[in-house]
């Protein structure tokens, strides 16, 4: 086990957010047992009950952001697989916090983009399911695409968001060191146009004796 404290910061940063993740997904999955079905609009079909399978999902989901620093993508991964899945089981809306971090930290960490593309379209096709589910006896178009168009937009601003938000801090963190390098290289040169001036002013006293 390493002993560097930066590395030991960072796991504890990880386990802290992966908790707080799993705290509020697990309240959330909880207090969906008792509570009364999400029923928006007329011909909304609801959900069915939650089961034990929603909190074998919300603990594998969550519980992966532990490793999301050290395999961000992978985490990515099984958020995603949880969340989708979660949702074909036709669960109440929810346990897309777990791929929201996830999506962040794979492009905080400069990682490939295609894994990222890849999730967010299973992420959205679970989503556009779900919402096929409780949307198709809803006789009212106008409704319906309200619905459609409030729900689908919500979650894509979820994923997508938290994608463009890590993306903002990658590029924060390469300004920030090529300043710092564009810095460093001017006070390198800086010492070396002292060092020359005074081996020249060396130089020339030793020329006038």
């Amino acid at each position: 086990m390493s002993s560097d404290p930066t590395e030991k910061r960072f796991r504890g940063t990880d386990a802290l957010i992966a908790g707080v993740v799993l705290a509020i997904e697990l309240f959330d999955a909880y207090g969906s047992l008792g509570g009364d079905p999400l029923d928006p609009v007329a011909g909304w079909n609801t959900a069915q009950n939650t089961d034990p399978w929603a909190f074998v999902l919300v603990l594998l989901g969550c519980g992966a952001l532990y490793w999301r620093r050290t395999h961000p993508v992978t985490t990515l991964a099984v958020a995603t697989a949880a969340f989708s899945v979660f949702l074909l089981r036709d669960f109440e809306l929810g346990m897309f916090l777990a791929p929201m971090v996830a999506f962040y930290t794979v492009a905080a960490l400069g990682r490939e983009r295609f894994p990222a593309l890849l999730a967010g379209t299973v992420c959205m096709s679970a989503t556009v399911g779900w919402l096929y589910t409780r949307t198709s006896e809803i006789t009212d178009a106008g409704v319906g695409v309200l619905a459609w168009v409030a729900f689908g937009s919500v979650i894509l601003i979820f994923f997508a968001g938290s994608y463009v938000a890590g993306e903002l801090v990658r590029c924060h963190r390469l300004l920030s060191s090529y300043r710092d390098a564009g810095t460093a290289s001017e006070l390198t040169r800086l010492e070396t146009d002292g060092r020359a001036t005074q081996e020249a002013a060396q130089v020339e006293r030793g020329g006038d004796a």
